[in-house]
């Protein structure tokens, strides 16, 4: 028994025109029949010519979009259902009717085979076109478009040094073009800085973020996403423990280091000015008649202005340095300098076996202020207002870190005789 032929479909669009083999009295024709819905039932008519159906099914598709046919069937809020879809593909400028609305979007579902929604499928197409329109601009470029850009906006000295600082650091990792670095790379250099606290971490994401914004405002990354900086992760400074020097390490430092450095050291260590303001600050902010130096807003990290004490410690070491006028370190151009002064000094002195005598601790000179002081008056808010910190982060990160004796013991380290004539004379020589 012959197979019978199955029916060839020459065309949808709601209503289905199929061309299929008939035979009557031996003859074999083709006739064309047209499939459609009517009132939730399925509808077919039979046509000899292809002209003929094709007629009749264009004149289906009009009933159907005037919504002629199948309103039976419709309840009161499929009605509503479909006049809200019409009313938004209507405002979105589609004019290809609803149901091919449904048939795009169903096919669209079907392609993406569960792995996103539509909606993400189409925002991935407009960033991917969004990217070929960029301009091409790799990391280190920027960085140095950014900073002159930053230095005419008149930003302070000392955000500029730092960003170029952090920038250049991270321009020696990323070569590529900004738009093609991601997270995980970003991820993976922040994470190889062991020796790094989490907020120095944390400091260098900020550098990055700020310049992969700038990137996005001059079109060098999609304008209407978020950068890949910004996913980047941040790193908890709840669990990070405080670094300080004890009395003992001290006592080496101010013994042995050069006299030119001791005004640094000892207003770091008795006073807790930050190394940024002891860079700026001049002689006319130290008030040895009031006992207190007078931090002004210029020189102060938070631009508040405070009143830090010069306790008989302080004073004790800074007098012989003590001028009119002038800065402080006259020889020192910034903090990074100063910083790096410090740590070569520091490196310098060795034990008798040749090796360092001690290592830097990061902020350590004002982390141990901070620390003994409280310690020492048990006021944590005096001390937050000495310092130009947060009581918060003083009482959770300083509180019962040190003993009280060892407080003691810091704040009576004196300079000895033989110290204050080398001091004297390394003065009159001009340091």
């Amino acid at each position: 028994m012959a197979k019978k032929k199955k029916a060839q479909v020459l065309e949808t669009k709601g209503v289905t025109i199929s061309k299929e083999p008939s035979t009557v009295k031996g003859n074999r024709y083709s006739s064309y029949r047209i499939t459609y819905y009517k009132e939730g039932r399925r509808c077919r008519e039979r046509f000899r010519t292809e002209a003929a159906a094709q007629k009749r099914a264009q004149e289906v598709r009009k009933e159907l979009e005037k919504g002629t046919i199948h309103i039976g069937t419709f309840t009161a809020k499929d009605h509503h259902v479909l006049v809200e879809a019409l009313k938004i593909l209507d405002k979105s400028g589609w004019d290809s009717g609803l149901l091919e609305a449904v048939r795009q979007v169903a096919e669209a579902k079907r392609l993406l085979d569960g792995k996103g929604t539509l909606m993400e499928a189409v925002r991935l197409f407009l960033s991917e076109a969004a990217r070929e329109k960029l301009a091409v601009i790799s990391f280190p470029d920027l960085v140095e478009l950014f900073l002159v850009h930053i230095r005419e906006k008149k930003k302070s000295r000392r955000y500029v040094l730092d960003m170029q600082a952090r920038l250049h650091f991270a321009a020696k990792t990323f070569t590529a073009n900004i738009a093609d670095i991601k997270t995980a790379e970003m991820d993976k250099w922040l994470a190889s800085m062991k020796k790094n606290t989490s907020r120095t971490k944390n400091n260098y994401r900020k550098a990055i973020r700020t310049l992969f914004r700038f990137g996005r405002e001059k079109n060098y990354l999609p304008r209407e996403a978020k950068t890949e900086a910004e996913f980047t992760t941040s790193y908890d400074l709840g669990s990070e423990e405080i670094g300080i020097y004890t009395p003992e390490q001290l006592e080496i430092l101010l013994s042995r280091l050069s006299p030119r450095m001791l005004p640094f050291l000892a207003i770091g260590a008795f006073a807790g000015l930050r190394t940024a303001e002891i860079s700026r600050l001049e002689w006319q902010h130290v008030r040895f008649e009031q006992n207190v130096i007078a931090v002004p807003a210029s020189v102060a990290k938070t631009a508040n202005r405070r009143l830090a004490p010069i306790l008989p410690v302080l004073a004790a070491w800074l007098k012989p340095f003590r001028k009119p006028a002038g800065k402080v370190l006259e020889s020192v151009r910034d903090e990074f300098a100063l910083a790096a002064l410090f740590k070569q000094a520091v490196d310098a002195i060795k034990g008798e076996d040749g090796n360092p005598l001690l290592k830097i601790v990061h902020n350590g000179l004002r982390h141990s202020y901070i620390s003994y002081r409280v310690a020492d008056i048990k006021n944590v808010a005096e001390v937050a207002l000495e310092s130009g910190n947060s009581p918060r982060i003083i009482f959770s990160s300083y509180r019962e870190l040190v003993m009280e004796e060892e407080a003691k013991k810091w704040f009576a380290i004196m300079p000895a005789k033989e110290r204050l004539k080398e001091i004297h004379a390394a003065i009159a020589d001009g340091l």
